[in-house]
């Protein structure tokens, strides 16, 4: 009996040390190394070997994260609605940011910005200032109102994370990395190009050092630096993780390649980009294909593409613009068939 009862002790924290090395690799594989089939691999075996309370929510984090980063929108949107519900009763801002940028890949900018709105009218704003988390979360809620082409909402959600930045460098090294992109984006290469200066890639997460190299490559470009900003961007494509990563390289070249003038070798990017199989936001990048297509003379498939922006980033800045165009083209506005 006393045998018996030692092996099933032994047995009980073997499978709890299991547990813990096999909920740490998941978080790892999805986080840093972006593994994420890996990623979703383990959370099934923890499943299975039924994983306690306390794993789960950060089990369907994960789930959710590996979905959005691998292209399988539809299901990470639907987990995120999950997710963003199981945070707000848990007083997450860790699973919250999670839903925030799983509805931002998707293009529900306004669904992002919802999950911040449902917790402002739960309580009274934080007297606080945030801790890292939250403070991650107003990174990206800032994209979802410069998609929207809320620029001063933007600039509003990153004044409020600069009171805690000294003290976490994930979230200051991140915050001016989300600066020098808006800079760059709205002409001011220069500014763009001090700030990134200042960033330490080590302090970024590994799956996010794409993004870092793309922000450079759209400083570069906004000062002309059109050689040097293509280099960045296909430094960006080589360390790619999340296939978003990927389109918007593509996309990103082809704008370069454009803003050069070297409008057929931009239209090969535009076209690569466009048929990649994550077709979420992007709805600039097809307003510049369209561009593209008009400049070589390719009207009315320059139309096509504009329409393709009410598709496939309906709800965004740059949908508002090609409805215009088409609008002042006298063409029909509905969505369009380009590839």
């Amino acid at each position: 009996m006393l045998k018996l009862a030692l092996f099933l002790l032994v047995a009980v924290l073997l499978r709890q040390v299991l547990l813990s090395l096999l909920f740490e690799l998941a978080q790892e594989s999805s986080f840093h190394f972006g593994t994420y089939r890996g990623t979703l691999a383990i959370v099934r075996v923890l499943r299975w070997l039924g994983a306690p309370r306390w794993m789960r929510p950060v089990m369907s984090q994960l789930t959710v994260h590996a979905r959005e980063a691998l292209g399988q929108t539809a299901s990470a949107v639907e987990g995120a609605r999950r997710l963003a519900d199981e945070a707000q009763a848990l007083r997450s801002w860790e699973l919250a940011n999670t839903a925030i940028n799983s509805f931002i890949n998707a293009g529900l900018y306004e669904e992002a910005l919802e999950v911040a709105r449902r917790w402002e009218r739960s309580e009274p704003p934080d007297v606080e200032p945030p801790d890292s988390e939250e403070g991650l979360a107003q990174l990206n809620l800032a994209e979802a109102h410069y998609n929207l082409g809320d620029w001063e909402g933007a600039s509003a959600r990153l004044r409020r994370v600069e009171a805690v930045v000294d003290q976490q460098p994930l979230l200051k090294h991140a915050l001016l990395m989300q600066r020098a992109w808006i800079h760059a984006s709205t002409g001011r290469g220069t500014e763009a190009l001090a700030l990134l200066e200042q960033v330490e890639r080590q302090s970024l997460p590994r799956v996010y050092w794409s993004e870092l190299a793309f922000t450079h490559a759209a400083a570069l470009l906004a000062v002309g630096r059109y050689d040097e900003a293509e280099r960045e961007a296909r430094v960006g494509l080589e360390r790619a993780c999340r296939v978003s990563s990927t389109r918007n390289g593509l996309f990103l070249l082809g704008r370069v390649a454009l803003t050069a003038g070297r409008l057929d070798e931009a239209l090969g990017h535009f076209e690569a980009g466009a048929a990649h199989p994550y077709k979420g936001q992007g709805g600039r990048a097809l307003l510049e294909w369209g561009d593209c297509l008009e400049r070589l003379g390719q009207g009315s498939r320059a139309r096509e593409v504009w329409r393709l922006v009410l598709l496939r980033d309906a709800r965004s800045e740059a949908a508002r613009e090609a409805a215009s165009r088409l609008s002042a083209q006298g063409a029909v506005v509905g969505a369009g068939s380009a590839s």
